[in-house]
């Protein structure tokens, strides 16, 4: 018995094309029906079973099994792994995500900081003229308190749940989106300049402001944002994203500011006065 899973790109050498077709012909019927596809083998004179390999919300492969005869238990025990497969990505999903908007937690956000900065090191070290960098942006929904106390939290947790589903649609597939906590998010952008991360942040702002909430109605969020620096440390890059924010919110709200553009106009402080002991929000 012979086992492969197909994610690489299939050999093409000594294979003739309608045995390639009919494979794809049959990855597809396996994809459709997402269920076990038995079919008689073109290496030999055996059976070829494809087994689905469940993501979290799509099939995300195949376990092709080559074998001279067709054996019940070996295409169980192999199923049975297809199981554990997925339980397996479904406690990793969980461990990753917001219960409520699905988003990445702020577990996974102190991790991925980390290794966020490490790139950038490894980037820079490879390449000394690099112009584009990773972003990092804190997004705070305005005035939700009072979204919770008129309307009451299950019409919050709506608020939450919307802003999620707009920051997934208008954010690229290479951004990171966490929900940090409450009502504060945050935004890893990837390779932009500070003017091509003010543009996309923008953009956002501009969907919340134009989006109507059931019930609520109009709602809107004030950003601060900084270009991360391999050489600052994850609370630093937090404080001066927070700056930034907070320079938005004491300024009329419904904004976007950059910490850099900030601190050339001489409008933040320099030294950074985080402590553990601080709320960033």
């Amino acid at each position: 018995m012979s086992t492969e899973k197909l994610g690489d790109q299939l050999p093409t050498e000594n294979i003739h094309t309608p045995l390639i077709l009919e494979l794809e012909e049959n990855l597809l019927s396996c994809y459709l029906t997402n269920t076990q596809i038995t079919t008689k083998s073109k290496h030999h004179d055996g059976v070829q079973v494809i087994h689905p390999v469940q993501g979290i919300d799509k099939i995300t492969g195949f376990l092709v099994i080559d074998s001279p005869s067709f054996i019940q238990k070996d295409q169980d025990m192999a199923a049975g792994f297809m199981r554990i497969y997925y339980n397996w990505s479904q406690l990793i999903y969980d461990n990753e995500r917001d219960t409520l908007t699905a988003l990445l937690n702020r577990k996974t956000f102190d991790a991925q900081i980390e290794k966020t900065l490490t790139a950038a090191h490894s980037q820079r070290k490879r390449n000394e003229d690099i112009e584009h960098f990773n972003c990092l942006a804190i997004l705070d929904i305005d005035h939700f308190k009072k979204i919770n106390d008129k309307f009451g939290h299950l019409y919050g947790d709506e608020v939450l749940l919307l802003f999620a589903n707009i920051m997934r649609k208008t954010f690229r597939d290479t951004d990171q989106l966490f929900r940090y906590g409450g009502e504060e998010f945050v935004v890893i952008l990837t390779n932009v300049t500070e003017e091509i991360a003010m543009s996309i942040l923008q953009r956002f702002r501009k969907q919340i402001e134009a989006h109507v909430f059931p019930q609520v109605g109009n709602v809107t969020v004030s950003i601060g944002f900084v270009m991360i620096s391999e050489q600052n440390l994850p609370s630093t890059i937090l404080e001066q994203a927070d700056q930034a924010l907070y320079h938005a919110k004491e300024h009329g709200r419904n904004q976007v500011r950059s910490f850099e553009t900030l601190q050339t106009e001489g409008k933040v402080n320099s030294e950074v006065t985080y402590s553990n002991d601080i709320e960033l929000f």
